[in-house]
């Protein structure tokens, strides 16, 4: 039996289009979508990804609600709006792709909220998600007026559930539970459901909270 290509010492039991070759179980398990970019077609990707998300989603959505519960008590429902755009965002970027793993989602969060700090700071353009997640927001920013502290605050507050949520000993588990949240508790656009690009409002995609 041919050895797996990604460790070269257990057997290769199932084929992968990402190396072309027989990959073994554990490396598959361990390294998919984190080292190996893994088409989104391959079927064991598909059928990991979705029983992560529905196995987390309902544990994700509970924290979510605890930790936005006081912008809720302080009517800041505008700010709510903001930080489901944000979210979408993200699952609009990832939605494609197969590769991702959670510190690239802390390393944009972080660049956007130094983006909109007080402060001066000059660095280059970040990521390819914090370039979308820039560009999104000044979409967003452009349809309504809200000014940069109040951004900030949701910054902070996208922050403060990606720690609470995030483990380093699985390099995918907040990407798992936010995008599962998204998709069984916001009502998704059809521009969401069909061709990459992100048209809807928060106003469109609002989260089930029942």
């Amino acid at each position: 039996m041919a050895l797996c290509v990604y460790c070269a010492k257990k057997a290769g039991k199932r084929s992968c289009p990402a190396l072309g070759g027989l990959i073994c179980p554990s490396c598959c398990g361990h390294h998919r979508g984190i080292a190996i970019s893994c088409p989104v077609s391959c079927k064991y990707l598909k059928t990991h990804e979705s029983y992560q998300r529905v196995r987390l989603a309902e544990e994700f959505h509970a924290l979510w609600v605890e930790k936005t519960e006081p912008l809720y008590k302080a009517g800041k429902e505008r700010s709510i709006d903001l930080l489901v755009w944000i979210e979408m965002l993200i699952y609009q970027f990832y939605r494609e792709r197969a590769l991702g793993t959670d510190s690239e989602v802390v390393e944009a969060l972080e660049f956007l909220r130094r983006r909109f700090s007080s402060l001066i700071i000059v660095e280059a353009g970040g990521t390819t998600l914090a370039k979308h997640l820039w560009e999104g927001l000044q979409e967003f920013l452009k349809r309504e007026s809200f000014p940069a502290e109040a951004v900030s605050e949701v910054l902070e507050k996208s922050l403060e559930i990606f720690r609470a949520y995030v483990d380093p000993a699985q390099p995918r588990r907040y990407l798992h539970g936010m995008l599962g949240h998204v998709e069984r508790y916001f009502t998704l656009p059809d521009e969401l459901k069909g061709s990459p690009s992100l048209i809807a409002t928060p106003q469109i995609v609002t989260p089930k909270m029942s």
